[in-house]
């Protein structure tokens, strides 16, 4: 009575979760992925930083300009006594005042690189390198997050697959069971026959429930991919058994051209190649120029009085002459840096081909399986039909059955397993060949 209870239990829970689950296809997965997944919305953030990291440096071309406002207040006051000879010769007492109650001060100063020797422009290029070298970093980082979200989603499916699987199988030995039990009430069958089915569909239940939780399990690591709530029921719609063809051949340079990693190493290198220019640079003077402007005044009362002004250009000269072997030490340190670059750069080449190649044979692989195992679903479908109706005639032990009822999940699973590895394959291939569209395409 218990496994009966338990059965009701989830197939009374099942299908309320699937009355109130919403329907996501892969389309809509990837849609919520685009704008939820928290790995993408960090790839874009990151991004931004380059846009910032040009806009400073092309202020570094840019003259920078300051003002600076001032007041004072003076609580002593200083006066200064002298004697002088009028016309008529008399001695004559006089005065000033050395300091006044109020002061205000204005300063404006412009302060621009009039020349570089190339360091302000090669950090301009570098910046505009970099940024887009981080385009690139997003888009390769674009591309996996997809990569694994349509893993994820047909990881569910195939999760989903092995569930119904064992749900047809519990339901096989449950009918097979209720047979075997109406036929030993008619004193057609031993009570040994009946104990055997009732065991097999006993057994089953815990596979089933085992199938269930896996399910569950990749449901809510596709959920956290694309930011579901747990709490939110999914209703995956999709087929295993729609894949596409085996590619064409390899073009090994149309492939690295469309490559986001590979742009981006070979950008790479050409930001370690302006580092070493602006390294370099630091050997060199730098002309610098500046305009100041100033204003002040004093008044014992709050106004401008006894003011003045002034305008001062100026030019410096900075010579570089002695820095205790740090700017050698930082060019010899990019250049190193520029080596390492081109180390990886020819690292790639050759992983990119070898990971195709495996890729490959992967599919090729899982191609072959899946066609063994589209004939082993029909030969073993067709088996336990011939063995289910061998034990209702009799002719068969319930032994056999669950033998031939294993062979056919075993072929099933093996079916759908191998579309999904084919599956995986072609989502690898289509990374590693850069086929994936970009976040505007696909908008």
């Amino acid at each position: 009575m218990q496994p009966r209870i338990i059965l009701l239990f989830f197939t009374t829970l099942f299908l309320i979760q699937t009355v109130s689950a919403k329907d996501f296809d892969l389309e809509t997965i990837l849609q919520l992925a685009k704008e939820n997944n928290k790995e993408i919305k960090l790839a874009r953030s990151e991004r931004k930083v380059a846009a910032a990291n040009l806009k400073d440096a092309i202020s570094t071309a840019l003259p920078q300009v300051n003002i600076d406002v001032g007041y004072n207040r003076n609580f002593l006051e200083n006066i200064f006594y002298f004697t002088v000879t009028d016309s008529s010769g008399r001695p004559r007492t006089q005065s000033f005042k050395a300091s006044f109650r109020n002061e205000y001060q204005l300063n404006a100063t412009l302060n621009q690189t009039i020349y570089g020797f190339g360091k302000v422009g090669n950090a301009i290029k570098a910046a505009k390198i970099f940024k887009n070298y981080s385009q690139y970093q997003y888009e390769d980082q674009w591309q996996k997050i997809i990569t694994r979200v349509k893993k994820a989603f047909y990881q569910a499916l195939l999760q989903k697959k092995v569930w119904e699987v064992a749900r047809q199988s519990e339901n096989s030995a449950l009918e097979n069971y209720r047979n075997m039990k109406t036929k030993f009430e008619s004193g057609v069958i031993s009570e040994f026959d009946l104990l055997q089915a009732e065991v097999r569909w006993e057994n089953s239940i815990p596979e089933t429930m085992q199938a269930r939780k896996f399910y569950k399990l990749a449901i809510n690591n596709l959920k956290a991919l694309v930011d579901v709530p747990l709490r939110e029921q999914m209703n995956l719609v999709g087929s295993l058994e729609n894949f596409p063809e085996l590619p064409d051949t390899l073009n090994y340079r149309e492939i690295f051209s469309h490559r986001p990693d590979y742009n981006a190493l070979l950008l790479e290198k050409q930001l370690q190649e302006k580092r070493v220019a602006i390294e370099k640079s630091n050997y060199l003077p730098t002309l610098l120029g500046n305009l100041t402007y100033t204003y002040g005044a004093r008044s014992d009362a709050f106004r401008l009085e006894n003011d003045n002004d002034n305008i001062i250009l100026g030019l410096s000269l900075r010579i570089p002459l002695f820095t205790g072997g740090h700017t050698g030490a930082q060019v010899q340190k990019a250049k190193i840096d520029m080596e390492k670059v081109r180390t990886r750069i020819n690292m790639a080449n050759d992983n990119i081909r070898i990971n195709l190649q495996n890729i490959m044979l992967r599919m090729k692989e899982a191609r072959q399986r899946i066609i063994a195992a589209e004939k082993s679903v029909g030969t073993a479908r067709r088996a336990f039909e011939i063995a289910r109706s061998r034990v209702e005639f009799g002719l068969a032990t319930q032994l056999e059955l669950k033998d031939s009822r294993v062979f056919l999940d075993r072929a099933q699973l093996n079916y759908y397993t191998a579309i999904y590895d084919y599956l995986d394959a072609r989502f690898d291939w289509d990374l590693a060949t850069g086929n994936i569209p970009t976040e505007e395409s696909s908008n």
